[in-house]
């Protein structure tokens, strides 16, 4: 089974995952050109994983729960209720980005009638494809944009948790 990811993939990860993913990467890659071994999984024990091996316990949630949850979409935390159409959005900048524009965020943004972002006509669901797009590199948008709610500036990621906390 191959599975190909870009940065913009290993980014949506949630954030254990995405460690996990990241540690687990440069030894894979250091023996991407030996023979890969099958070996039977002793229930009893933690098996033993090699470099080309990466371990997930999944016990927890079947795969389609984490698939479902992993992949949030803004719509949903507009569905939930917990984004409201009109909340000012802003954008963080990268350093170098920042620097050029001489501001730290891009803030004309705001949530549509959907539950989704507009920026320069185009529809925005997921936050890192509209993040990636104005930081001038890939970035994940769950850290990278921001709401206004209740008076203060929140992270999508801390949305997302809250999206997350009524539906494990």
């Amino acid at each position: 089974m191959h599975i190909h990811l870009n940065d913009d993939d290993i980014s949506q990860m949630p954030e254990s995952l995405r460690r996990l993913f990241l540690n687990w990467l440069p030894e894979y890659l250091k023996t991407k050109n030996s023979w890969f071994e099958q070996k039977p999984v002793n229930q009893h024990r933690q098996p033993e994983v090699s470099p080309t091996q990466l371990l997930l316990n999944l016990e927890s949630q079947t795969l389609k729960d984490k698939i479902d949850n992993s992949h949030v979409r803004l719509s949903q935390l507009f569905d939930a209720g917990i984004t409201k159409r009109g909340m000012a959005v802003r954008v963080k900048l990268k350093r170098e980005e920042a620097k050029k524009k001489g501001r730290e965020y891009i803030d004309n943004l705001e949530i549509s009638k959907k539950g989704t972002i507009l920026y320069n006509g185009q529809e925005f669901d997921k936050p890192s494809p509209l993040a990636t797009k104005m930081t001038g590199g890939a970035a994940n948008g769950w850290e990278y944009i921001e709401v206004r709610k209740n008076d203060e500036w929140v992270s999508l990621d801390k949305l997302r948790e809250i999206w997350r906390s009524t539906n494990d």
